[in-house]
């Protein structure tokens, strides 16, 4: 039974990875027909509120106190708004290619802060890692040449790699508080105050969107965004970590890229080049020497 938990712990993982390693291409067509960066990302935060509200009733009901709800909001800040909407405007900067390897930087970014505010060890190993790490994403940032719209832009590669940031700091800081309650009591308040920042945020820009004007192919990659890569992604890496452990399963991220490279140059809205192989090696490498030998202890033990 224990072996069979794990088998669906790791397939939920993989299921994850893929689903939102689609985020960024599709992300990117749907604003390549009209939606905006920012109406895009006030869908997604406004839209995973709602889903976590609507399976309230279905979940026992837990009580937050006051000054757990502001710890929550401050959350919020950090991995709603900076991180996913700071990632969705990223996308509509950047190219999808660029955007799905700079994903791979967050455990080093992660481990940063963890040296700093948790003071955990800095072996030269994991430095060296770092080192790699920021010169792949150097090279992202400089692909700034245009080509039809489907090559990156600092401004875009920036804000991706800031919503990395922001994310990294948040599951430093707030990692005891998400296990304080369950997955639907905290994120249901997460997303409603990231809603509410990011619609005060974006108001204006969201009253220009005209629903009548969207294809049905753009209204079916939102819906998929909100649905898959916020909601469904949120229940499927909690589940893999109850069987799972965290290392083992951050190590899936690395499939995103992959996923994100080929669903990009397949659909046509972004074009392969050879900086890019680059880079990507430098940032898998070193990710790999970050978290690799946490990764086999965790596995040996």
């Amino acid at each position: 039974m224990i072996e069979r938990e794990k088998i669906r712990a790791h397939v939920a993982a993989l299921v994850m990875v893929v689903l939102f390693g689609l985020m960024a291409p599709l992300g990117k067509d749907a604003m390549n027909q009209g939606i905006t960066g920012l109406q895009m990302a006030t869908l997604r935060i406004a839209g995973g509120a709602l889903l976590f509200w609507l399976v309230t009733p279905l979940v026992p009901r837990e009580h937050v106190s006051r000054r757990d709800m502001l710890r929550i909001l401050a959350a919020s800040v950090l991995g709603v708004v900076g991180a996913q909407g700071g990632f969705i405007v990223g996308v509509s900067l950047t190219s999808p290619i660029n955007a799905g390897e700079e994903l791979t930087s967050q455990p080093i970014f992660t481990l940063i802060f963890a040296t700093i505010i948790l003071h955990e060890r800095f072996t030269w190993r994991r430095a060296a890692g770092v080192l790699l790490g920021f010169a792949g994403a150097a090279i992202l940032v400089a692909l700034t040449t245009d080509n039809g719209g489907r090559s990156g832009d600092f401004r875009g590669d920036l804000l991706v790699l800031g919503s990395q940031m922001s994310f990294a700091l948040y599951l430093t800081l707030f990692t005891p508080l998400m296990k304080r309650y369950s997955l639907f009591t905290f994120n249901r308040w997460m997303f409603t105050f990231g809603a509410i920042i990011m619609s005060a945020i974006t108001l204006p820009d969201m009253l220009r969107l005209d629903p009548a004007a969207l294809t049905a192919r753009s209204v079916g990659e939102v819906a998929y965004i909100v649905v898959c890569c916020t909601f469904l992604c949120f229940v499927l890496v909690t589940y893999a970590l109850r069987h799972l452990p965290s290392t083992v399963v951050s190590s899936y991220n690395y499939i995103e890229p992959v996923v994100t490279v080929v669903a990009s140059v397949a659909m046509g809205i972004a074009v392969l080049q050879w900086q890019h192989l680059v880079a990507g090696v430098l940032i898998f490498a070193g990710v790999w020497l970050v978290v690799g030998t946490a990764h086999r202890k965790t596995c040996q033990s």
